[in-house]
């Protein structure tokens, strides 16, 4: 019986599954372990609290899913990281967004994230692969919480600057922040650089665009288009018809969005993920146990 783990490591949180010849056997999730984020010491120290709590002992595979595994250097970090912990296993690290196919049992196709950040990743049957985005959000991110929230702070920064009057977008913006005035929005944005924190400022956009604002309805339906062509240039490069499976914590949580990106992929299956990321790590960390590289 092979046993394995899956690893979803984000800057916001790490999941871990144990399995058993195919069956959990054992789940934890802890503290966001994105050495970009907190850095190679604190990282180590979280993927281990999260390995012991599903036990390590008679561990085949491990696959881990990262946030920002990007380059080599990244990789092999996290990587030897993870080995520390599990001595005699073999251990893999791959992109994140590579998780959302395997977990879903699909070999080709495109992932689409929309949580704190955007990317867009594909396979194609004869294993091809292609990505779109996902630079952070200094380079890019389009139509993630991070940048809506930063359209929405745009948005109310522009009324401003014509003389107009608060709108309602503005006031729930302002009310959310904690400020008393919109004028000190810049200064928040500049004093408050955690991306987690602006990317929950986009519920009140979404919330809001639900209600009919037309203020917070372009914001997310440019939200939409961006994410679409973000699965749209994945899917040309690997001449794909689809599906596009749609995952990320923004996503999942307001169908609006998910709908809208339907929208602008017609002719082209569009599902949300049913499952956490973490059992696609636990496929491939199977895969791995049977000799077969993820």
């Amino acid at each position: 019986m092979a046993a394995v783990i899956g690893l979803d490591v984000g800057g916001s949180s790490t999941r871990a599954v144990r399995s058993v010849d195919g069956a959990v056997v054992g789940e934890a999730e802890g503290d966001g372990a994105n050495i970009a984020a907190v850095g190679d010491q604190v990282a180590g120290t979280r993927l281990g609290e999260v390995l012991a709590a599903v036990g390590t002992d008679g561990i085949d595979a491990v696959c881990a899913g990262a946030a920002g595994a990007d380059s080599p250097v990244t990789v092999a970090t996290v990587r030897d990281l993870i080995a520390a912990h599990v001595p005699g296993a073999r251990v893999e690290v791959v992109h994140d967004a590579r998780l959302v196919l395997a977990a879903v049992g699909r070999d080709a196709g495109v992932a689409l994230i929309s949580g704190t950040g955007s990317v867009a990743w594909g396979a194609a049957p004869d294993g091809r692969h292609a990505r779109a985005g996902g630079w952070g959000h200094l380079l890019g991110d389009e139509g993630s919480a991070y940048q809506v929230a930063l359209d929405a702070v745009r948005h109310a920064l522009r009324l401003l600057d014509r003389g107009a009057p608060v709108d309602p977008l503005t006031a729930a913006l302002v009310t959310d922040c904690g400020v008393a005035h919109r004028t000190l929005l810049v200064d928040h944005v500049y004093q408050v650089p955690d991306k987690r924190y602006w990317a929950r400022r986009a519920g009140v956009v979404a919330a809001l665009a639900e209600r009919g604002d037309p203020a917070a309805r372009q914001i997310m339906e440019s939200a939409a288009q961006a994410l679409a062509a973000l699965a749209r240039q994945v899917l040309d490069r690997l001449g794909i018809a689809g599906p596009v499976v749609v995952a990320g914590g923004f996503a999942t949580h307001h169908p609006a969005l998910l709908d809208a990106v339907r929208a602008h992929l017609p002719g082209t299956a569009v599902e949300l993920l049913p499952v956490a990321p973490v059992h696609g790590a636990v496929r491939l960390a199977e895969r791995l146990a049977a000799g077969v590289t993820p």
